[in-house]
């Protein structure tokens, strides 16, 4: 791709943060595989060739968009959950609304690549923004889960088909699943470059609603799924700031190239305030 001159785009890292936690089990859970496994169910879960359970980034990212996307509209900011028909949100996300205005971006497309970038930004929701769409990268990145602890066993549990009408089982559509035992634990991370203000009042609220408790996998209706976010610690680099950039660009471990920055709750509860603050002054 050709950048004409005055049509220069800032690509530069000048932010990081990354977000560390203990995500606990409190319940049976299960992250389907899509077949039988060795226990011969008939829904097995994911699991590593050594026979651990997996927990993917793209699960937990899954559920904490999700997660923030139900929040935004309390912190004044806006979520087209990839649908413009369902949200009412204008956001090039949207693939119907993305081909509504493909003429408008072509058009704008033809004063280069700053301004088309520009107009995709304007284009887009604040969810969107941080987590990506299919027309933009978003700024989070998370981690599959690092497995920490579980109690190394997988049971298998009984399901049988209800007829929504009278209420019942089917007869003869019973069905085998299963799930790992509650207890286990995963450490997570979250990796945000170049967060915006809005970026992180976004990310702390869902970490808040974590931290008390939430559910995700498969079957999370039957109770499964339960879980909390534990030990969380906030750690980033402000490399405009020279003393943390020389720090940052010189350190020999990638744990000396990130500042703790001091309790979580504090850090995200003042972004939070702060959005909170900006949203209540939109309305006077």
């Amino acid at each position: 791709m050709t950048i004409g001159k005055g049509q220069a785009v800032d690509l530069g890292l000048y932010s990081k943060i990354r977000v560390t936690a203990t995500l606990e089990f409190e319940t049976a859970w299960r992250i389907g595989s899509g077949r039988a496994t060795e226990t011969v169910s008939d829904l097995g879960v994911m699991l590593t060739p050594a026979g651990e359970p997996v927990l993917p980034g793209s699960s937990i990212k899954g559920k904490l968009r999700s997660t923030c996307e139900s929040l935004a509209h309390a912190l004044g900011m806006t979520a087209c959950m990839l649908s413009r028909e369902a949200s009412g949100v204008d956001c090039v996300g949207d693939a119907m609304y993305y081909k509504d205005c493909r003429e408008e971006y072509r058009e704008v497309s033809r004063s280069g690549v700053a301004r088309r970038l520009e107009w995709i930004d304007e284009k887009t929701c604040d969810v969107c923004k941080l987590f990506g769409s299919p027309v933009r990268t978003g700024r989070l990145r998370v981690a599959d889960g690092s497995l920490m602890d579980w109690a190394s066993v997988i049971q298998v549990r009984d399901g049988v088909v209800i007829d929504r009408d009278s209420h019942t089982a089917v007869p003869r559509l019973k069905y085998d699943y299963d799930v790992v035992p509650p207890g286990s634990r995963f450490g997570i991370r979250f990796d945000l470059e170049n967060p915006s203000e809005p970026d992180l009042a976004l990310l702390g609220a869902g970490l808040f609603n974590w931290h008390a408790g939430s559910s995700i996998g498969g079957f999370t209706s039957r109770g499964l799924g339960r879980f909390s976010l534990q030990d969380i610690r906030v750690f980033g680099v402000d490399l405009t700031d020279p003393e943390e950039r020389r720090a940052f660009l010189t350190a020999r471990s990638a744990c000396d190239r990130l500042i703790d920055r001091g309790d979580w709750g504090s850090y995200f509860q003042s972004r939070i305030d702060s959005q909170l603050l900006a949203r209540e002054g939109e309305r006077e």
